[in-house]
């Protein structure tokens, strides 16, 4: 993996890990090489944890795709089978660090109906007629850890 797909990734698990924190949640890092997680959560109050793969791309963002914009994240073969405490943040940086980045939140059971093959590799899609059901939707892992 290059330098800068590291520091692309690490930039995507580091503000998702400040976005938990500031919500009152416990976050711990996995070290680097962890394979399939990157995160685990807990509610200090309840007791009740998640897991979280993130994946990050400078600009996720597709202008079209027959007209409709779309974004894109590789996922690869690196999957945890579907568990309803394991969720996949997929982060977009926007290619301006100036701007906050927009981070989709997917259970792990939904990811398989997102999910296409391009060149003998998979990438989650996410089309822009569904974002609003993921895009910076953080009460999905609020609900989950209450």
């Amino acid at each position: 993996m290059t330098k800068d797909k590291v520091l692309t990734g690490a930039a995507g698990a580091y503000y998702v890990g400040f976005r938990l924190s500031a919500r009152g949640y416990a976050v711990g890092l996995t070290t680097h090489g962890t394979r399939a997680i990157d995160m685990f959560v807990a509610n200090p109050g309840t007791g009740k944890s998640i897991t979280i793969q993130t994946k990050t791309m400078l600009n996720a963002f597709v202008p079209s795709r027959k007209g409709e914009p779309y974004w894109k994240w590789r996922v690869g073969t690196s999957r945890q089978p579907p568990h309803e405490t394991f969720f996949y943040a997929f982060v977009d940086l926007r290619n301006d660090p100036s701007q906050t980045p927009d981070v989709f939140i997917v259970p792990s059971t939904e990811l398989p109906h997102l999910l296409e093959e391009y060149t003998n590799d998979t990438w989650c899609v996410i089309e822009e007629k569904n974002a609003e059901k993921y895009k910076n939707c953080w009460d999905v892992i609020r609900d989950a850890l209450e």
